[in-house]
């Protein structure tokens, strides 16, 4: 945790809400699965064909269509969160959000084009949801510092008329700063020990959606061979409203409360590429390998913050309450996330009852290649060493991942069973261990018509903080458990 609240640190002269690490790994760790029937396996998927859902995986797969198909798989997602603030007695809040939506939808145009070099050539479009964004979550506690030492240490050096409109400026404009003695070093109504009072209440939306074009082709030796194009597009929101309160009354001197608001949307698109080869290497056993490109995304922020802040004045006794408004920020700026690459090993199942398949992938992800490019529209030189600071701190505190995935299914007559595990490695370098997700799926064939069932869940735990200060001890780390869910149905027609 320690090694996360240090890469932080190096970008704290920034908005916390925006252009850090943490956005960083938010559009860099994607969710494979995108139809049910995948789901159902725990993504693993990529030596086998058939579905739409191992387009995102091996393009490859997509030679295996013998018709044209057309498919839409709505999801039920939903995240229970668990937070608390560490080194506190206060019970953790407990917080469940879910939502209905759209996992992906795709058409299949399938073709058996004549000659010897090929048995099937068929394209593909899919829209389909690599990350989901929707969060709620509370947390209160009462422990050492305030907020105010951050607005102090972000204020520090500057003269009132040239502090940041987004922080500092507010804090001072209401009080929670001020600067008797002219020195530009700011004082607030808190000493270093003071026991406070806090909370938050953080709600996130949004998602993102990866629009495909893909190739896939089965040549006559039994080989796979496909190609993609891929356009995620970025729609998030985060508003975030922290609070801190006098419990008891005096107990902080001249101070009452304070609620600072903080406001990001985020919106953007970018382009990658994939490519990918399926091979039958035995009369059994399929092996599959696959690579996709780095996302190039331009993205676009816009921000505003909001501070209130009550104290009594201690010459007179009356309760003075003001409030500011920053101005609303822009920001557009480019983002290079990841490259990846999967190799994958199947079995298929072949009896007079029974069929099926066991399918294991192993994808290769290096996070610390992730880069931000503030300089893309004309950043200043403020902006340019911020682009820096994060950057070393993506390749410093960001590692490498290898995430496995395991999974199967058995066929009987028209009915399809599935399960599947799958260990991801989180992009943190300090957390070695990998996240378990489970899944369960299954499986209706008709001559034309198909459905699928899928369930999915996954834990993981991270820490957040509400806001920075210099001294590492005096920062509120919140701890957050999450179990995330999905069910989702796919519903294919065969035309």
């Amino acid at each position: 945790m320690k090694q996360i609240i240090t890469a932080i640190l190096l970008i704290s002269a920034s908005l916390l809400t925006a252009q850090n690490l943490s956005e960083a790994v938010r559009y860099s760790f994607l969710n494979q699965n995108s139809t049910a029937r995948v789901s159902g396996v725990a993504g693993a998927f990529g030596a086998m064909g058939g579905d739409i859902g191992v387009i995102p995986i091996n393009p490859a797969g997509l030679g295996d269509f013998r018709k044209s198909e057309l498919t839409f798989t709505p999801t039920v997602f939903s995240i229970e969160t668990d937070a608390v603030i560490n080194g506190t007695d206060t019970p953790q809040t407990t917080a469940l959000n879910s939502n209905l939506g759209l996992a992906s939808i795709g058409v299949v145009f399938n073709s058996s084009p004549r000659g010897d070099a090929f048995q099937t050539s068929n394209i593909a479009i899919t829209i389909n949801k690599q990350s989901t964004y929707r969060q709620r979550y509370t947390y209160e506690g009462t422990t050492k510092g305030s907020i105010t030492t951050r607005f102090a240490e972000v204020a520090n050096n500057n003269s009132p008329e040239t502090l940041d409109e987004f922080e500092g400026g507010l804090a001072f404009d209401t009080g929670a700063i001020f600067d008797f003695d002219n020195d530009r070093f700011y004082d607030t109504d808190f000493k270093p020990t003071t026991v406070v009072r806090k909370g938050q209440e953080v709600i996130k939306y949004g998602r993102m959606n990866d629009i495909n074009l893909a190739w896939g082709a089965k040549l006559k030796d039994n080989i796979n061979v496909g190609l993609g194009i891929g356009i995620p597009v970025v729609n998030y929101e985060e508003l975030k409203v922290y609070r801190e309160v006098d419990e008891e009354e005096d107990f902080i001197p001249d101070f009452n409360s304070l609620s600072y608001t903080e406001n990001l949307i985020t919106s953007g698109i970018g382009f990658n590429v994939s490519g990918g080869v399926q091979a039958l290497v035995a009369e059994i056993v399929r092996v599959g390998v696959a690579i996709k490109s780095p996302t190039w995304m331009t993205l676009n922020d816009d921000f505003n913050t909001s501070l209130t802040y009550s104290f009594t004045d201690p010459s007179t006794q009356e309760v003075q309450t003001f409030t500011a408004d920053s101005p609303n920020g822009v920001f557009r700026y480019g983002l290079t996330t990841p490259w990846t690459a999967t190799g994958s090993a199947g079995v298929i199942i072949k009896s007079e009852t029974l069929n099926g398949f066991v399918n294991l992938d192993v994808e290769y992800v290096d996070y610390t290649t992730t880069l931000f490019d503030f300089e893309k529209f004309g950043g200043s030189l403020n902006d340019i060493q911020r682009q820096q600071e994060v950057n070393n701190a993506i390749f410093n505190e960001l590692d490498n991942g290898v995430n496995i995935r395991l999974g199967g299914e058995v066929a009987y007559r028209k009915v399809r069973g599935r399960a599947g595990v799958a260990m991801i490695k989180s992009p943190y370098a300090i957390q070695s261990e990998r996240d378990i997700a489970l899944s369960l799926g299954l499986g209706f064939r008709f001559d034309s018509v198909y459905f699928d069932l899928g369930w999915s869940q996954r834990r993981q735990s991270e820490g957040y903080l509400p806001y920075v200060v210099l001294e590492n001890d005096d920062n509120q780390v919140v701890s957050l458990d999450q179990k995330i869910s999905n069910i989702d149905l796919t519903v294919g027609f065969k035309f």
